[in-house]
């Protein structure tokens, strides 16, 4: 009787069911029959794809280039004179009148030749009326003077023909004014051989010659010229604008000194862009005067697009360094812009999309729908609901869309992505 009790006392957490040898075996056969089923079902159930519709469209072929936002018009100013920049009158975005004074350089040298001579001037005029009188001293000490000064001045515009030639070879300056001040050095070199015939026919003087006077006169003639040049450029100092706009491009500030020939700053009409973009010399000659171009601004708010039409194509190409360090043959190409484009930012960047080929009315499918198929080119098509490979000939091509010359026709379906899991020939589908 006690063995019995003890029995009956046991807990039920000691209680253990029967093994059964064969219980992981059950386990995996369930297993594979629902991955069965699983496989099975997947098989019959049909594929979800995304499909085209093909419907014939217009084709295009271009690239894209950066372009630079211009003012549509606008005018460089020069320096006139080489020295120091007196007095600025006007700041960047200030608007200006047409005559409005924009600076003054100083002409505090120039004043001092002219006035050097202008008493050669008088000097020579004085010589004259001496003409028939013997030399003395005075006269030739006089004569030497002016031949030293003569001296000074070839010397000094021989300096300025080499910072001038200098400016002209970095493309700083325009032709005319380095020829300018070829012919202001020659005038300087002759004027000082004339001061050294002049010391000769003072010595010369007790003998009358018949082409005293008219030496007189040539003298009298080259040293006005020089005169009236002076003049000029001290009237030039004064720059006064040409046209009503806005100023632009200034950097410099009073007290700068500048060379003649530098630009200082620039004065554009606030109403129309261009823009300036440049491209490969290959590409440029696909571009035609008067052919349209989209423009994409890069906004806070996102992308912007707008019009613009081919105004100018350059007819030389320049050499340009490329992102990667390469040396490059571009074109300028000049864009206007349409009137209802929106605020652009002078100085600003965009890019430039040009359309060099245009074919209306053809089928085209995205790149990524096409794969290698028998030493060509196919594409999965649905035919009554099941996938199906069709041979296709590619025609043209851009950087996203091919044109079908062969193998489709307008109203096909063609699946975007041929690489689905799953995708074979017969397999149901489902858009």
């Amino acid at each position: 009787m006690v063995i019995e009790k003890a029995k009956f006392n046991q807990t039920p957490n000691r209680f253990k069911f029967p093994r059964f040898k064969n219980r992981k075996l059950i386990i995996f056969g369930g297993l594979a029959f629902l991955i069965l089923i699983s496989v099975t079902i997947s098989k019959v159930m049909p594929l979800a794809v995304e499909v085209i519709t093909l419907q014939p469209n217009d084709f295009s072929k271009g690239f894209t280039e950066e372009g630079e936002v211009m003012a549509a018009k606008e005018w460089p100013i020069f320096n006139p004179v080489e020295g120091k920049l007196e007095s600025l009158k006007v700041k960047n975005g200030e608007s200006v009148k047409k005559g409005q004074v924009l600076l003054e350089m100083s002409t505090s040298d120039l004043n001092y030749q002219l006035e050097g001579l202008r008493a050669q001037l008088q000097s020579l005029e004085g010589q004259r009326l001496e003409n028939y009188k013997s030399p003395d001293q005075a006269q030739i000490a006089q004569q030497t003077l002016l031949i030293q000064l003569a001296e000074k001045d070839a010397q000094t515009e021989e300096q300025n023909l080499v910072r001038q030639k200098a400016l002209y070879e970095a493309g700083s300056i325009a032709l005319v004014q380095y020829e300018e001040a070829e012919r202001t050095f020659e005038k300087a070199k002759n004027f000082l051989e004339q001061q050294k015939l002049g010391l000769q026919l003072i010595y010369e003087q007790h003998q009358t010659s018949q082409g005293t006077e008219l030496y007189y006169s040539n003298q009298k003639k080259a040293l006005q010229a020089q005169i009236d040049q002076l003049e000029e450029k001290i009237s030039d100092a004064v720059v006064v604008a040409q046209q009503d706009g806005f100023i632009k491009d200034l950097s410099l500030k009073e007290g700068n000194v500048i060379p003649q020939g530098q630009q200082i700053m620039t004065v554009f009409i606030n109403g129309g862009y261009n823009l300036e973009s440049y491209v490969l010399a290959s590409d440029a000659l696909d571009i035609k005067v008067g052919s349209p171009v989209q423009v994409i601004q890069e906004t806070s708010s996102g992308k912007k697009s707008f019009e613009g039409t081919v105004n100018e194509v350059a007819i030389s190409a320049v050499e340009k360094i490329s992102p990667l360090g390469l040396k490059e043959n571009r074109v300028k190409v000049t864009i206007q812009l349409s009137e209802n484009s929106p605020s652009v930012v002078l100085g600003s960047n965009v890019d430039v999309m040009f359309t060099t080929l245009e074919v209306p009315d053809q089928l085209m499918i995205p790149k990524t729908a096409l794969f290698p198929y028998q030493e060509g080119d196919a594409v999965w098509i649905v035919r009554e609901g099941k996938a199906k490979i069709q041979p296709v000939k590619k025609g043209l091509e851009n950087d996203s869309q091919v044109t079908i010359e062969e193998g489709l026709s307008e109203g096909d379906q063609v699946l975007q992505d041929p690489n689905l899991k799953e995708l074979k020939e017969g397999k149901r589908l489902k858009g």
